[in-house]
């Protein structure tokens, strides 16, 4: 298939599909002067933003899938790589929203000591 349906198969742009083939996340073959798009590139896009879904960069998955290119699909080496790759993942975002509690915490006691500056006016009507 072509761009134009491969775009509206997958909802969405030319400039994204363009961004991933850049990165080498899908790979169309070449027919004369047109980018031929095949199942495997479907999946793979599909792949792409599901990573994307659990907030995996770019990065990230541009590594997750030179792995599956380095070894085969079922791999144990591949399946191990991708489970560390979602771990520390993960474990970034524990760590992030470890930090917006600490965050939210610390907003929510300032704005007590202001109501209570303000003698216990909360601002509400």
């Amino acid at each position: 298939m072509k761009i134009g349906e491969f775009v509206s198969m997958l909802n969405t742009t030319k400039d994204t599909v363009r961004h991933y083939e850049d990165l080498q996340l899908i790979t169309p073959t070449w027919n004369k002067h047109f980018r031929e798009y095949s199942k495997k590139d479907v999946l793979n896009f599909q792949v792409v933003r599901e990573l994307k879904e659990y907030g995996l960069s770019l990065n990230d998955i541009q590594l997750i899938f030179s792995l599956k290119e380095a070894h085969s699909c079922g791999d144990k080496e591949l399946v191990n790589k991708v489970v560390e790759q979602l771990s520390l993942h993960l474990y970034k975002l524990q760590t992030e929203e470890e930090e917006l509690r600490v965050r939210r915490k610390t907003l929510e006691s300032e704005m007590e000591q202001i109501r209570s500056l303000l003698g216990g006016d909360s601002g509400h009507d």
